[in-house]
């Protein structure tokens, strides 16, 4: 394929599997050839694999149509890594020297050697964000050239229980697919959704799926703080189906169709009702009580995480995700916490990509996929040899070869075509007797020779002989 790369990422969320293949040109331009889904609410919970053989099958399926789609052969992949237990922590490590020293790249990297040695009960650092020096007294971004008698580093790892990629790993491996790389889903996807500015200025990136809720707080450019909240839109989908005595299905399709997380009290219709099942109906003010509820736990535990950086976020909250498709959000926010600063965004503003597929970006929450594929830089997939037809190959083996031309110019590669010949072809004989022609006679027998007769001449003087006798 020349310097065209075919990448595949897939998501394992918290109720299906995803996934994606992006051709990635020549000239660094992206676009989509396969995207495909299965649904996984029994394998996958809050962002953690605990059935594999369900989440292997679902890959399996997955793998099987992009495969018919794209004609090729799937042999590794590109994963994120999400989940409840994602979460950064604080640490910090200090040198003291006797005297005063400059401080030199190696000090640095023994710092952050000592960090990323830390161990934390049953969790893995899976990423470390540099977070400030203080050399001397004085804070600073860039300790190397500066002299002091001591230096500290302060840092926020990102850490995770350890099964987290243990789970993914065997999948993988059970799907028989490699991995080409492996990011860290809410860095990734800030990276794509936010703008350097937006980072620089302060920002809380707040992407709702539908069993977690993650917050991630930048400031000066640098992550500040990152949490996985174990709430989401499928508890609101939870509660409808449970206080009104429904499907799972239809209580989704009603959040969908009314759903609403603010709703001013004179704007509702006392007297409207909805139909549910079993010719049932409710009314509508019941729904939107239900399902603001909710929204307005999972708001004010957003607000939690974000309140002490509020006065910094001169950029604001960004809201992503399937679960900020629901109407109101931004107005809930605002009336909740009495913080104006809010906009949602599901794909940054210029799309980086091309595609002749029915995607939806905004229906279909693709961010985070799509910013695997941009990063990704391994070759995902091999040439499909298709079968060969067994019957097709016994009639070809069965056509006689051409002959090669006797004549051909020696080096040159030229043919010359002998001249057009007329060949006469013999017609087949038939043997009949001629009218007059005799009859063939049968030979006579050879007379026998002289050594016959001596012998024959003996035997029957021996038979006198007995007979006398």
């Amino acid at each position: 394929m020349g310097a065209e790369k075919n990448i595949v990422a897939i998501e394992l969320g918290s109720s299906s599997v995803r996934a994606i293949v992006g051709q990635k040109k020549a000239d660094g331009s992206l676009q989509i050839v396969g995207f495909e889904k299965e649904s996984a609410p029994d394998s996958i919970h809050k962002g953690v694999v605990y059935n594999i053989d369900k989440t292997v099958q679902a890959i399996a399926n997955i793998k099987k149509r992009l495969e018919e789609r794209g004609h090729f052969v799937i042999e590794r992949v590109c994963v994120g890594i999400s989940g409840q237990s994602l979460r950064t922590v604080a640490n910090a490590v200090h040198r003291q020297f006797d005297i005063k020293v400059t401080v030199s790249d190696e000090m640095v990297d023994s710092l952050l050697d000592e960090n990323r040695a830390q161990v934390y009960p049953n969790m893995e650092i899976l990423d470390v964000v540099t977070q400030e020096y203080r050399v001397g007294s004085n804070m600073t971004h860039e300790p190397v050239g500066i002299m002091a008698d001591r230096i500290e580093g302060f840092y926020k790892n990102v850490v995770a229980r350890k099964s987290l990629r243990e789970s993914i790993m065997r999948c993988l491996k059970e799907s028989k697919l490699e991995l080409a790389d492996c990011f860290i889903s809410p860095l990734l996807l800030s990276n794509y959704i936010l703008t350097d500015t937006e980072k620089r200025s302060g920002c809380a990136l707040v992407d709702f799926g539908a069993e977690t809720t993650t917050v991630g707080i930048y400031e000066k450019g640098i992550l500040r703080h990152l949490v996985v909240i174990p709430l989401g839109a499928g508890n609101i989908t939870n509660d409808l189906a449970t206080s009104l005595h429904i499907e799972h299905e239809e209580a989704e399709k009603i959040k969908l169709t009314y759903g609403s997380a603010y709703t001013e009290e004179e704007q509702i219709d006392a007297t409207r009702t909805i139909n549910i099942s079993n010719d049932r109906t409710i009314e509508l003010k019941k729904v939107l009580n239900i399902i603001e509820a909710r929204q307005q736990e999972i708001l004010a535990n957003v607000w939690e995480q974000v309140k002490d950086y509020s006065d910094r976020l001169l950029a604001g909250v960004v809201f992503t995700g399937g679960g900020a498709n629901i109407p109101n959000l931004e107005t809930a926010f605002i009336q909740y916490h009495h913080f104006d600063k809010v906009k949602t965004r599901l794909m940054p503003s210029a799309t980086e990509f091309t595609t002749s597929l029915k995607l939806d970006p905004q229906a279909n929450t693709i961010a985070t996929l799509v910013a695997m594929l941009r990063r990704g830089e391994t070759e995902c997939t091999s040439e499909r040899h298709e079968p060969t037809d067994l019957f097709d190959q016994q009639l070809e083996d069965d056509v006689p070869a051409t002959p090669k031309p006797a004549n051909m110019s020696a080096g040159t590669g030229v043919v010359i075509e002998p001249k057009a010949t007329e060949v006469e072809v013999e017609q087949p004989t038939e043997f009949e007797p001629a009218a007059d022609s005799e009859p063939e006679q049968p030979e006579e027998p050879k007379k026998p020779g002289a050594f016959k007769r001596f012998f024959r001449a003996v035997s029957d003087a021996l038979e006198g002989l007995v007979e006398e006798k």
